[in-house]
């Protein structure tokens, strides 16, 4: 049973827990993590969620991951990438790029440069079904085609990236 910490709108913790897959109250939101992993070629790390998800199967996308009651977004953002692809994120290499209010969830989403090979990814499968990398116009057209996830910031987020990260990492 995962637990979740309750947020209210100014992103402040209530003190309140509840269960996942419980219905949560109109004003309050739960956290969750998002992580953007770019390598030495400009190169994002994208990955498939697995047929069986429930939400969005089959769609590409960053990892991502609830947050668990007692657990801040940059731990959580760690141990959801090293438990859906195998890769252990340096908490001090990670930056936190933007905090998203939507509908009941609050997405912190962070960049970190790293190279990871692919061949030595070790996917969970009941969450993820594969893993590449992609250039900036190769996961535009990505979502352009619906093959990845579009959501409202995306093209904000990938617009920080391009001109703060990508640029200083070539």
């Amino acid at each position: 049973m995962e637990l979740w910490d309750i947020y209210n709108s100014n992103g402040i913790k209530t003190g309140n827990v509840m269960k996942r897959g419980d219905i949560i109250k109109e004003g309050d939101y739960h956290l969750a993590a998002e992580v953007w992993i770019i390598n030495n070629k400009s190169q994002i790390l994208i990955q498939k969620r697995s047929e069986n998800r429930k939400v969005l199967p089959g769609i590409w996308g960053m990892t991502t991951g609830c947050i668990v009651s007692r657990e801040d977004s940059l731990n959580g953002c760690i141990r959801e990438a090293h438990e859906e692809i195998g890769i252990v994120l340096l908490k001090d290499n990670l930056k936190k790029l933007k905090r998203v209010f939507r509908k009941d969830t609050i997405w912190d989403v962070y960049v970190i440069k790293q190279e990871y090979d692919l061949s030595k990814a070790k996917l969970q499968k009941e969450e993820v079904s594969d893993l590449k990398w992609v250039t900036v116009t190769q996961l535009k057209e990505m979502l352009s085609n619906s093959e990845a996830f579009e959501y409202p910031e995306i093209y904000e987020i990938l617009s920080l990236i391009q001109n703060t990260y990508l640029l200083q990492y070539n």
